[in-house]
């Protein structure tokens, strides 16, 4: 895992795309993380994601959400699947650090990352907001999607 100090600011851009975004990471907040107070807040609206830790933002990282004819859906969710390796049988992708939130594969994983929605509906993250949150969060941790 990346180390950050706990209050820095990344900016961080994709080998296969030119867009660049902020991420940022407290790790004072990260270390106090356990199964049963880690939470997942995503925004369609800001195309945001935050890793929350009790009541306090641990992560705050851009994401890549579903077009117009695929949107992502909105509601509660918890994760039921994760896979370091993961391909999609539907689209034949590769899903790197996925993170199953529905039957019928909506999940978050690395993938690259736009500041408009762009994918089939999954939530797509940077490689350096993906791989810690896969590392914090479990089976079973609420993900919240808002407007």
């Amino acid at each position: 895992m990346t180390s950050y100090g706990p209050n820095t600011r990344v900016v961080v851009a994709g080998v296969d795309y030119t867009e660049v975004h902020d991420e940022w990471m407290n790790q004072d907040i990260m270390k106090k993380a356990t199964p049963g107070n880690t939470r997942v807040v995503i925004s369609r609206g800001s195309q945001r994601g935050q890793l929350m830790v009790g009541d306090e933002v641990a992560m705050d990282f851009p994401v890549c959400l579903g077009t117009a004819s695929h949107r992502t859906p909105v509601g509660h969710f918890r994760i039921t699947e994760k896979a370091v390796h993961h391909v999609s049988n539907l689209y034949d992708a590769s899903m790197p650090y996925f993170m199953r939130l529905t039957d019928s594969g909506i999940g978050m994983h690395v993938g690259p990352v736009f500041q408009t929605p762009q994918s089939h509906g999954c939530i797509r993250m940077t490689r350096s907001s993906c791989v810690p949150l896969f590392k914090t969060v479990k089976v079973g941790t609420p993900v919240t999607i808002v407007q």
